[in-house]
């Protein structure tokens, strides 16, 4: 897995400016520091959408407002997490400590890699979805009014904390930092 200078660049607002020069140099070398300390994990399942929920045993994710517009005609849905791991926070810290530059460089580097890991999972998600399948744009708790207290049923449905290594703070802040989680709708194409 790997990430352009493009798309760091975006993540550090750069708009469709390209780093040169020294900045460029800079964003490289971190990149490359960066894939070797990362420990991608991922982890998904697949569920029935049903009164209002995606549905796991005795566990419910309940869907409203926004993403139960977005799941409109989802019969099913993938519960999702992914992370860079432990070992990217530790790097970033160490860089937050000697530059800002630096900082700014990490952090939009894990976020395009964690993008990156996202769009691998969902690729590998939509490998095996059956004919007629497709599946619709991740939603993440946070977004609309899925609300983040979402991210708790989610990771629990997950096993996430054993299974990834994923958990959450009081304060809902996912650790590692560098982790997304999403429900993604499956449709079955109505020809």
């Amino acid at each position: 897995m790997t990430v352009s200078v493009e798309e760091i660049a975006r993540y550090m607002r750069m708009g469709r400016a390209r780093p040169d020069g020294p900045l460029l140099e800079r964003v490289v070398a971190i990149r490359e520091k960066a894939l070797g300390v990362i420990r991608p994990a991922a982890v998904w399942r697949r569920l029935p959408v049903r009164d209002g929920a995606v549905v796991s045993g005795a566990l419910s994710l309940e869907i409203s407002g926004t993403l139960e517009r977005h799941l409109a005609g989802c019969g099913s849905a993938f519960l999702a997490c992914a992370t860079l791991g432990t070992a990217f926070d530790a790097f970033q810290r160490r860089l937050s400590v000697s530059s800002g530059i630096d900082a700014l460089i990490a952090q939009a580097t894990g976020a395009a890699l964690i993008e990156r890991l996202m769009d691998e999972t969902e690729d590998k998600i939509r490998a095996d979805l059956a004919p007629g399948e497709t599946l619709v744009q991740r939603y993440s708790p946070g977004y609309g009014t899925f609300p983040l207290a979402a991210q708790r049923t989610l990771l629990e449905i997950l096993d996430a904390p054993r299974t990834v290594g994923v958990s959450l703070t009081d304060t809902l802040l996912m650790v590692p930092s560098k982790s997304v989680s999403a429900v993604i709708g499956v449709r079955k194409d109505r020809n």
